[in-house]
């Protein structure tokens, strides 16, 4: 990574971390929802971020989950009312990925009295309905801390949230992770492309003459997997040995972040240059020091966020058209 784009992260990582250590006091216990049983880096990113931040300055969580094995008895028990029960980032408040609103939501009327924190998340809504919706989310909660990943998303909240909801803007939390390192051999390609083909997607056609990926699907029978829905399992059966039980579900979930991101890192090895319409394979690519070009989504997520965050690391570039990306990406692959 370029030393300046180190100090700017240095920066990012230290105006995240004061968010957090405002909200978060120190001693209280912390649960964290929802793991990302799936093979997507992006969010074993932010899962990593938030992991290493609660290792760091405090300790780790009381209680961790995935939505399969969410008990919210269970949680209750483990932090109690003075805990704070922080919510992973995303795009986690609209019925794109209806499951992060309904847990919010399930969760906020069954602890009334237990902060609740979304981690850095874009704030956009697919129609009226859909802000009408969100603004229920959270009910007369009145300790409630919407964590918006960019002004556009600050602003967003601000106008479908009830005032009672406080909204602070933050970079991403995958800000706060250190550099990453790149692989030492020979690139296969000049230029990789990491498309997505979900709802947030442009859609729009790949060139035919480069080498075209996503993110490949978490294995439901590997080890690591395999592991975690063990220890999930134990957890449930002996609630009299919840706490060595909740340390094997974390350490599973470690396994299985660990995993993915080793798969990320080695995929992205594969190129010289990234070009992507993701968003956290750019913050990726900043923190690997790789050349990447950042490609629109449907909603203007990632527009939002390199406006904010990343437009001045040196190996991040914009373009608004596959075209464009190309031409670009041929020119920063003719110069690594």
């Amino acid at each position: 990574m370029p030393a300046e784009d180190f100090a700017l992260l240095q920066t990012q990582t230290g105006e995240v971390t004061a968010i957090l250590d405002t909200y978060i006091p120190e001693g209280r216990p912390v649960a964290i929802l929802q793991f990302p049983l799936d093979g997507n880096v992006g969010n074993h990113m932010m899962w990593l971020a938030i992991s290493n931040y609660l290792a760091e300055n405090r300790s780790h969580p009381a209680y961790v989950a995935h939505e399969w094995d969410f008990d919210l008895a269970a949680m209750k028990r483990a932090i109690g009312e003075e805990g704070v029960i922080l919510f992973i980032g995303g795009v986690t408040v609209s019925r794109l990925w209806p499951g992060h609103a309904e847990v919010k939501r399930t969760v906020a009327q069954a602890c009334p009295h237990n902060r609740l924190i979304s981690l850095p998340s874009t704030m956009l809504f697919v129609d009226e309905e859909d802000r009408q919706a969100a603004a229920t989310i959270f009910g007369d909660h009145d300790d409630v801390i919407m964590m918006a990943r960019d002004p556009v998303s600050g602003a967003s909240a601000q106008e479908v949230f009830p005032a009672h909801i406080s909204v602070v803007t933050s970079h991403d939390s995958t800000f706060m992770l250190p550099p990453q390192s790149r692989g030492s051999g020979r690139p296969e390609h000049d230029i990789i492309w990491l498309a997505r083909d979900d709802q947030e997607g442009m859609g729009t056609s790949v060139p035919g003459n480069v080498h075209v990926f996503d993110w490949p699907e978490l294995g439901t029978g590997s080890a690591s997997v395999l592991a975690a829905r063990a220890s999930m399992k134990f957890r449930r059966q002996f609630p009299a040995l919840y706490k060595p039980a909740n340390a094997m579900v974390g350490a599973s979930y470690r396994g299985i972040t660990r995993h993915v991101m080793e798969t990320g890192r080695r995929l992205m090895d594969e190129g010289k240059v990234l070009v992507t319409d993701r968003l956290h394979p750019h913050v990726l690519a900043a923190l690997r020091g790789q050349p990447c070009v950042l490609l629109p989504d449907r909603f203007g997520k990632n527009r939002a966020v390199w406006e904010y965050s990343s437009r001045s690391y040196s190996t991040i570039h914009w373009a608004d058209t596959p075209e464009e990306a190309l031409a670009r990406a041929r020119e920063l692959a003719a110069a690594e």
